[in-house]
């Protein structure tokens, strides 16, 4: 080995050390509330935009941009690929463009409300167990579980709320009776003109419920209008479910012999007493 080798490998041995020395400040053990050392920053605080931030880069002075015109949104693409190229999820899709009026605005081409839950909305036995869930979770605070409007917040409105089984939610030509009104009522709300303090007669609940959510909660709420509109003795109920909803008549009206006062109706749920939505 020639002297020349040897200086060179201390020299680097000598310059490995020194690094490792170097560096085993910045490995800690133990938590610390101190900031890392940063040996690259660049990376770790590289510039960006937040939300709803400002920036004297554009002109308008917002880090917020609109989309490039003629951009067209498409969703996930899938694991599949057929002849080479990928295909889009097609829900994901729909949902980015809303192109279906029916569907996510509840109206038909002509702008008005539809009558019946879209036909690309299909309605299923997990339909209405969807629609119960979100039904007891955002809308019986106010309208109770049984659709009739006495629900805890309800009772305290400043007046009474909507009952469903009003036959003005279920026949007839008007607004309240189509299945399109009663989507957009549970996603945008109904305002409140002239009234600064409290702007929305009904909250809008867009922020929570989406659209396929919002029909499953409008199937939900034709089914207990059905609940109180079929007899016991309708043919389409199975002969065993008859059996069975006679004995649960049967000891409803025996609890409310024994207790008359908790079948009085409540104001809120005696049908025309709820002011028009």
């Amino acid at each position: 080995m020639t002297p020349t080798f040897t200086k060179l490998s201390k020299a680097l041995a000598l310059g490995l050390c020194v690094a490792g020395v170097g560096v085993l400040p910045a490995c800690r053990g133990d938590r610390s509330d101190k900031p890392p050392r940063q040996f690259f920053p660049d990376m770790d605080d590289s510039p960006k935009f937040k939300p709803q931030t400002a920036t004297q880069f554009f002109s308008d002075g917002r880090a917020m941009r609109p989309a490039v015109q003629g951009t067209v949104a498409f969703g996930r693409s899938s694991d599949l690929g057929v002849d080479g190229h990928t295909e889009f999820v097609s829900e994901d899709r729909a949902n980015l463009l809303r192109e279906d009026s029916a569907f996510y605005r509840g109206v038909d081409a002509q702008g008005k409300w539809v009558r019946k839950i879209p036909a690309s909305m299909p309605v299923t036995n997990e339909t209405l167990k969807r629609g119960a869930e979100r039904f007891n979770i955002y809308c019986a605070a106010c309208h109770n579980y049984d659709g009739k409007g006495g629900g805890t917040v309800g009772k305290a409105w400043s007046y009474p709320l909507p009952n469903f089984h009003d036959p003005k939610y279920i026949v007839g030509d008007a607004n309240t009776a189509m299945d399109g009104y009663i989507f957009d009522v549970i996603r945008n709300g109904i305002l409140n003109p002239g009234n600064a303090t409290v702007p929305y007669k009904m909250p809008p609940y867009a922020h929570a419920i989406n659209e396929r959510d919002a029909w499953s909660i409008v199937a939900y709420i034709r089914a207990l209008q059905q609940s109180e509109l079929v007899k016991v003795d309708d043919p389409s109920i199975p002969e065993n479910e008859r059996a069975r909803l006679r004995d649960t008549i049967q000891a409803l009206r025996r609890q409310g012999a024994a207790n008359p006062a908790s079948t009085q109706p409540s104001p809120a749920a005696t049908p025309g007493a709820s002011e028009k939505k």
